[in-house]
C-alpha cells in the first residue's frame, strides 16, 4: 500500500515513515502542502495522512483542494487539539479518518489497512455512485416527521441504488426495524413523542450494527455531544446535500460490515478458547 505522510515535523515525518515502513507500507514524504499536492499529481497513492498544523497551507486547505482534484483518494487527518466539532466536521466533509497526535503507529497501521479495505469495495462506478459490492444492497430507514422531507429524500436516494423504507415517528421506526432489516438509519432529531436521540438509544442498544446518521435543522454542540456520548455515526444538517448523504451512508455499510465481521471473529476466537480440541 503506498502512503503519502504530509507533516511539517521532520523528525515526526521521517520517525513515522520508518515505522509504518517496518508495517508493510511503500510510504513517500512530504514536507508541507504545496509539496504534498505536487507529490499525489504525479504517484499514484492508496492513502494520504495529512496534519492539519503546517506553515504554508493548513491541512483543512490541502483536504479540499485535494478533494476536488481526486476526490475518491481516502484522508486520515492528524491533529494535536482535536475536539468533537472537529471530528464530526472533518468527517463530515468526507475524511476518512481523524487521529490524536501523539500517534500509536500500530493503531494507525491498522486503521490504515481498514480504510484501504473499505475503499476496495467501494469501486466507483461509472455514473459517479459507489458501489457497495456485486449484488449488495444498502438498506436505509429514514425518520422524520416531516411526509414532504420523507417522500422527497427517499425518491433521490432510491436513484441512487439505495433502498429506502420511510417511518414518520420514532414509534414507528422501532416497529419497522422490529421486522426489517437495516443497515442505515437517518434520524432526525427534533420529533414529536420519541425524539431522534430517544430512537437512538434504542437502536443501539437492541441493534449495535446498525449505523445512525442524525439530522438537524438546528445543529446545537450539546445534541452532537449527546449523539456522540449514544452512539450516533455522523451529524449532517438538514436540509443534508444528497450526494454527500449517499456517500456517507454507503461509508457507514461498510463500516457495519466491518463490524458484523469483527464480531464473528470474536465469537470464532472465543469458541476456540472454550473447546480448544
Amino acid at each position: 500500500m503506498r502512503v503519502l505522510l504530509v507533516d511539517d515535523e521532520e523528525d515526526f515525518l521521517l520517525s513515522s515513515a520508518q515505522a509504518l515502513e517496518r508495517r508493510g507500507f511503500h510510504v513517500d514524504v512530504a514536507p508541507n502542502g504545496v509539496t504534498a499536492l505536487e507529490k499525489i499529481d504525479r504517484v499514484e497513492y492508496q492513502i494520504v495522512v495529512l496534519d492539519v498544523k503546517m506553515p504554508d497551507i493548513d491541512g483543512l486547505e490541502v483536504f479540499r483542494i485535494l478533494h476536488q482534484r481526486h476526490p475518491s483518494l481516502p484522508v486520515v487527518m492528524l491533529t494535536g487539539h482535536s475536539s468533537l466539532e472537529d471530528a464530526f466536521q472533518t468527517s463530515r466533509d468526507g475524511i476518512a479518518d481523524y487521529l490524536d497526535k501523539p500517534i500509536d503507529m500500530d493503531e494507525l497501521a491498522r486503521r490504515l489497512r481498514a480504510i484501504a479495505q473499505r475503499h476496495r469495495l467501494q469501486p466507483e462506478s461509472g455514473d459517479g455512485v459507489e458501489a457497495t459490492g456485486v449484488g449488495e444492497t444498502v438498506r436505509v430507514m429514514v425518520v422524520d416527521d416531516e411526509v414532504d422531507f420523507l417522500q422527497s429524500i427517499k425518491a433521490v436516494l432510491e436513484r441512487r441504488r439505495l433502498s429506502v423504507t420511510t417511518a414518520e415517528s420514532g414509534e414507528a421506526a422501532l416497529e419497522l426495524l422490529a421486522e426489517n432489516l437495516v443497515d442505515v438509519i437517518v434520524l432526525d432529531v427534533k420529533m414529536p413523542g420519541l425524539s431522534g436521540l430517544d430512537v437512538l438509544r434504542r437502536v443501539k442498544c437492541d441493534y449495535p450494527s446498525v449505523q445512525v446518521i442524525l439530522l438537524s435543522g438546528h445543529p446545537s454542540v450539546d445534541a452532537a455531544v449527546e449523539g456522540v456520548r449514544l452512539g450516533a455515526n455522523e451529524y449532517l444538517q438538514k436540509p443534508p446535500d444528497i450526494e454527500h448523504l449517499a456517500g456517507t451512508i454507503r461509508k457507514l455499510h461498510q463500516e457495519k460490515l466491518a463490524f458484523v465481521q469483527n464480531q464473528q471473529e470474536k465469537l470464532i476466537e472465543e469458541i476456540r478458547r472454550r473447546y480448544p480440541d
